[in-house]
């Protein structure tokens, strides 16, 4: 009788919650308690602090009031990032005045569709294509930590490296969404950057004004800096400009694009124990081997050594926004995106979208969804195993809908070896593969959700 109790109270309490789109969305959001302390949901607003220290002092950052939310979200399409950050800041619980109203309105950039025609299903369809990293080459993409290196079972070496998987996909998706009609951009369309300062120039340059600009804005922390202007090796600066300078300037490409949607393309590579027992028999057999000499059991060993464990598994997962975790609201930047996210539907409709890209990497992949839990994920419909909401880089910082793609797994061997053709200049049918789901997902999206609500 007590559980029977027990279950109807949790029943209760989550119609309560259910009843409220913020909170369904604000339960995805917060990836660890200490978030709570920067945010207050009312019945008729949303409030945003600086910090849990001011929450509880009742020192407000931004109120945005329900018949406010639009002329919110549409200011972020049509003021620059420092507009956007002072109107945030200046807010405070006040509500925004007429004239900013009509200002926002006058300048709304939002193009609608121009209407649904048979023979091309995407007409006026704007959908934005982010491929992953940016390697143009081996030896880069060894620096990025984004390669693959794979040792067969004869002992041969299989490599490539997964931005040129990215930027194929990518191509590869652009031709199938514009011979619908879709107009469509890609981030990258070669294998180099994307900020238009070299990184090599940028290192010598500007690297030590990025980190104290980025100190000073709170996106990274004291410690952090530190670290990176006295003893970080190449590898940490190279990804510290990855995702504090390249992914941000990605991310306001897409943004000023204004797309319906946004792909992500990732490919996965995740280790397991068996992998590791897979290279110590290796490194065992190459010692073993007497007919070879000292320096060629050494080069085999170093190939082993730097090559990527291997695993048998293979799955495929998606990610929407949220599971913001502890540090990632100090940064203004954030928080407004955070609020972004709450107030409006851009988190359920990047659900369905993911939804749909999940069931045809299903489908015409043959790979099953992720069945377990991964470190700073939140299961984002329970209904729909593989789907995710984290707070990737990316997927916080582009508005929208989006979804962050993972078809299967580069380090399983049968998955390699197809993959591996990338190097010859040739897109695996794999590939073409992934580019079809997403393309069948975006079709799906289209017709039962923009084409029905009329955007």
């Amino acid at each position: 009788m007590k559980k029977k109790y027990v279950f109807i109270w949790i029943f209760l309490v989550v119609l309560s919650v259910g009843c409220d789109r913020r909170s369904r969305r604000l339960a995805l959001l917060v990836g660890d308690p200490s978030l709570e302390g920067f945010v207050s949901l009312e019945r008729d607003s949303v409030t945003m602090y600086a910090s849990p220290e001011d929450k509880k002092t009742g020192r407000i950052e931004c109120r945005i009031y329900e018949d406010e939310y639009q002329v919110f979200l549409k200011m972020l399409g049509v003021l620059d990032d420092s507009s956007i950050n002072r109107a945030y800041r200046s807010k405070g619980s006040s509500r925004f005045t007429g004239d900013f109203i009509k200002k926002i309105e006058s300048q709304d950039k939002r193009i609608t569709h121009t209407g649904e025609n048979p023979s091309m299903p995407l007409e006026g369809i704007r959908v934005a294509v982010d491929p992953g990293h940016s390697a143009g080459s081996f030896d880069e993409a060894i620096r990025e930590g984004k390669f693959m290196w794979l040792i067969n079972s004869q002992g041969s070496s299989i490599k490539f490296y997964e931005a040129a998987l990215n930027l194929a996909t990518a191509r590869t998706l652009k031709d199938m969404l514009e011979k619908d009609g879709a107009r469509v951009m890609l981030t990258r369309n070669s294998g180099r950057q994307v900020y238009p300062v070299p990184y090599g120039s940028w290192l010598r340059g500007n690297f030590r004004q990025a980190v104290y600009e980025k100190l000073r804005d709170r996106h990274i922390s004291a410690e952090t800096a530190a670290s990176l202007l006295n003893r970080a090796r190449e590898e940490e600066k190279l990804k510290f400009f990855n995702s504090e300078i390249e992914m941000p300037y990605r991310a306001r490409l897409i943004n000023a694009f204004h797309p319906h949607i946004t792909v992500l393309v990732h490919y996965d590579a995740m280790d397991d124990d068996p992998a590791y027992r897979s290279k110590y028999l290796r490194i065992k057999n190459i010692l073993g081997n007497k007919s070879a000499t000292a320096t060629q059991r050494l080069k085999e060993i170093e190939d082993v050594v730097k090559s990527i464990s291997e695993t048998g598994r293979d799955f495929c997962s998606v990610y929407v926004p949220g599971g913001f975790l502890r540090g990632e609201l100090d940064a203004v930047e954030s928080r407004i995106e955070f609020l972004r996210l709450i107030i409006s539907p851009d988190l359920e409709n990047s659900i369905l979208y993911a939804k749909y890209v999940l069931e045809n990497f299903e489908k015409l992949l043959d790979v099953p969804p992720a069945h377990e839990s991964f470190p700073n994920a939140l299961p984002a419909d329970f209904c729909s195993k593989g789907l995710y909401a984290r707070n990737f880089r990316m997927t916080r910082l582009v508005r929208g809908v989006l979804c962050l793609g993972e078809p299967l797994q580069q380090n399983n061997m049968r998955e390699a070896v197809e993959l591996s053709s990338i190097t010859e200049g040739k897109v695996p049918e794999r590939v073409k593969l992934v580019a079809r789901a997403y393309h069948e997902a975006i079709r799906k999206y289209v017709k039962n959700r923009i084409r029905k609500e009329g955007r």
